[in-house]
């Protein structure tokens, strides 16, 4: 306690009432909420896909197939006007390279991707391994299977052989955390999808996430790094406003251009409540007021 008093008494010399006012805060869930977006678009496509392979037709969706039986491959063209992140996305291409109707490796293009600052023109994901069983369908994503404006051509001509197919598939066999402690130096995201026994019906489906990664926001000589974790967040389609059950971990480092540091850590829990918000289950740092509280958490 002795040695948090001298922290801040060096640093309180730096700082206005004004600033002390504006350092301690509620958590900025913005990254985090963008992230949630990403994976449940990545969701989505997944679920189009099993979808198309077992013969559904979808509205907005069209496809080719190499083949009638298995192994095929398909091209999934998507315009997801009325999937409840449309507003995130004009265009979803789905490659896939199908060994049977329940195992597949995915390559997935986002056409005008709007993330909360920029419009990016194309980001493209290279390998998403699938497995369907039951009225479950899992995928893993790998913050390293990530590129922006990459080779469309290149990235949706998928050209695996056996042990690349079964290399990829070995990545649903890695149990996900169950701390978002460990989540948060994964760099890779586990997306469950519960389709309800409803392969015709993408509506009904919720989305399970967890995993964890790190960000890099830089404006003007202000640097932030923002490390985020998700355990078994649960994006229920009952439910627009937020996640509802499941935690979440948002720690941020940054440094702002007049040289004083930016520290905190949160812990957000949802509960089966459908309110746009999050209630905060730890907090450190500048985010110590915000300890008990529930924030606005909307996505």
């Amino acid at each position: 306690m002795k040695g948090l008093c001298l922290l801040f008494l060096l640093f309180l010399p730096a700082l206005s009432c004004n600033k002390v006012t504006e350092y301690f805060r509620d958590p900025d869930t913005a990254a985090l909420t963008e992230t949630i977006h990403s994976a449940a678009l990545t969701a989505y496509a997944a679920d189009v896909a099993v979808s198309v392979i077992k013969g559904h037709a979808n509205d907005n969706v069209t496809y080719t197939r190499s083949n009638p039986g298995f192994p095929c491959t398909t091209l999934i063209q998507i315009s997801p006007d009325d999937y409840r992140f449309a507003a995130d996305v004009n265009a979803v291409t789905v490659a896939g390279l199908w060994a049977d109707e329940n195992t597949a490796v995915l390559s997935v293009i986002y056409t005008d991707y709007h993330s909360e600052n920029t419009t990016l023109d194309i980001l493209g994901i290279e390998t998403i391994p699938l497995l369907c069983e039951g009225n479950s369908v899992h995928v893993a994503l790998a913050k390293q299977d990530i590129s922006l404006n990459p080779d469309v051509d290149a990235l949706l001509s998928i050209n695996l052989n056996t042990l690349q197919i079964q290399s990829e598939l070995i990545r649903l066999d890695v149990r996900p955390p169950d701390d978002v402690y460990v989540a948060v130096v994964q760099n890779a995201y586990f997306i469950d999808i519960n389709t309800k026994g409803s392969f015709d019906d993408l509506e009904d489906d919720d989305y399970i996430l967890t995993g964890g990664g790190q960000l890099v926001n830089i404006e003007g000589n202000d640097v932030e790094i923002i490390q985020e974790a998700m355990v078994n967040l649960l994006i229920s389609s009952d439910c627009q406003s937020n996640p509802i059950d499941g935690m979440a971990l948002i720690r941020v480092t940054g440094l702002e251009d007049q040289g004083f540091p930016e520290l905190g850590t949160t812990v957000l829990e949802f509960r089966n409540q459908c309110d746009g918000t999050a209630g905060v289950y730890a907090a450190t740092g500048m985010y110590v007021a915000s300890n008990g509280k529930r924030i606005r958490f909307r996505l």
